[in-house]
């Protein structure tokens, strides 16, 4: 399965009549409509990158023609403007709002709905294990995690629905499951191991171990609000608990060069899921390490149990090697896995028949009508 699953999910047909004489290296900022190659219901009318994207229903349907005729894409600089779009009725659909004051805005409005669906996505804090830091210790990263509340942060943050997932997974992932061990969130157990590996509060209440200071910081794109907000919260437990913390924001193509170079000591990032969890083992094993694996986790015994679970001939057999490599890596402690959300919809009540899949909500647009004002 997973082999047919590669071969139909990843890849992607590229008419070579067209693209080969163009060098790849150029493809991205190719925005020549005549190069636009499809079979869907829709063709491209015109593009202005970074501001419209147009689609007309193609005429040559004789059949099944989606009901709206022109659908127009309206890129905005950040979310809030994405949403004011919304809310002075210029735009009619805005797929994810991202917190619950945004949500509460549009139900204000009565031309509009909120409409929650599921989400792909998950949420988490990474360390960073190279180096010589404090947080290369796992017994610090598993203090700093038993701190932190989770299901509350989630619930705060995100609203109702949101759940600290057990692990690098969204709750649309399959492999989802409770009974994963996650270590509980428990103060007074965090201020034990910390005490326990030898640190110590100073005058100041930080606490330090031979005269290192228990102090990191926190890397989050600006571009993200909502990240900031988390990071802000963690940054109040972890000093609960002695520990210097800085929130340090960042513009988003710097957070990821960032990344790419090991030049942090945590950071919260965000993944959308693929519908296999064969791409977690960019994210998490040894193999990913110089790719996705940013904070470079590397444990034998977690990559032997996550291989074993892609191999399962059953179902049954890879959710529990799934759930053996999750407790392994969770005692590790590479990161604090914090929320797995529910999104939720901004959409003009003229909207309707919309079905949206999580993985691919564009596939429902030609089912959409708009109702007569």
């Amino acid at each position: 399965p997973e082999q047919l699953y590669d071969a139909t999910w990843h890849v992607r047909i590229i008419p070579a009549h067209i693209w080969r004489w163009v060098p790849v290296g150029d493809w991205a900022a190719d925005t020549a409509i005549a190069h636009l190659v499809g079979s869907g219901p829709y063709r491209v009318r015109s593009w202005q990158r970074g501001q419209t994207l147009t689609l007309v229903a193609d005429s040559l349907l004789e059949r099944a023609a989606p009901a709206v005729r022109t659908a127009i894409w309206r890129f905005a600089t950040d979310p809030d403007a994405a949403l004011n779009l919304v809310l002075s009725h210029e735009a009619d659909l805005l797929e994810t709002l991202g917190t619950p004051e945004r949500a509460t805005r549009v139900r204000a409005d009565s031309v509009l709905r909120a409409i929650s669906y599921p989400s792909a996505t998950y949420g988490f804090l990474g360390y960073q294990l190279k180096g010589a830091g404090p947080l290369t210790d796992p017994e610090v990263r598993r203090a700093l995690n038993q701190g932190v509340d989770r299901s509350t942060l989630a619930r705060v943050m995100f609203g109702p629905g949101t759940r600290p997932p057990p692990g690098p997974m969204s709750q649309l992932l399959w492999i989802w499951d409770d009974s994963i061990t996650v270590l509980p969130f428990d103060t007074a157990t965090a201020r034990s191991r910390l005490s326990g590996a030898g640190w110590s509060r100073g005058p100041d209440g930080v606490l330090a171990h031979h005269r290192k200071r228990l102090q990191f910081d926190i890397l989050v794109p600006s571009s993200s609000p909502v990240r900031r907000r988390v990071a802000e919260a963690l940054q109040e437990d972890w000093r609960r608990l002695g520990a210097e913390v800085t929130v340090n924001a960042v513009e988003f193509p710097v957070f990821m060069e960032r990344l790419g170079r090991g030049r942090f000591d945590s950071y919260i990032g965000t993944w959308l899921d693929e519908p296999s969890p064969h791409g977690l083992g960019d994210q998490w094993t040894s193999a990913g390490i110089g790719a996705l694996n940013y904070g470079g986790y590397a444990s034998p015994g977690f990559d032997r149990e996550f291989t074993r679970a892609l191999e399962a001939t059953s179902v049954a057999e890879a959710r529990a090697r799934f759930r053996m490599a999750f407790d392994t890596l969770n005692a590790d402690a590479p990161a604090l896995f914090l929320f797995a959300p529910v999104n939720v919809a901004a959409v003009s009540r003229r909207v309707e028949n919309l079905e949206i899949d999580p993985f691919s909500w564009l596939s429902g647009l030609r089912r959409l009508r708009l109702r007569p004002n």
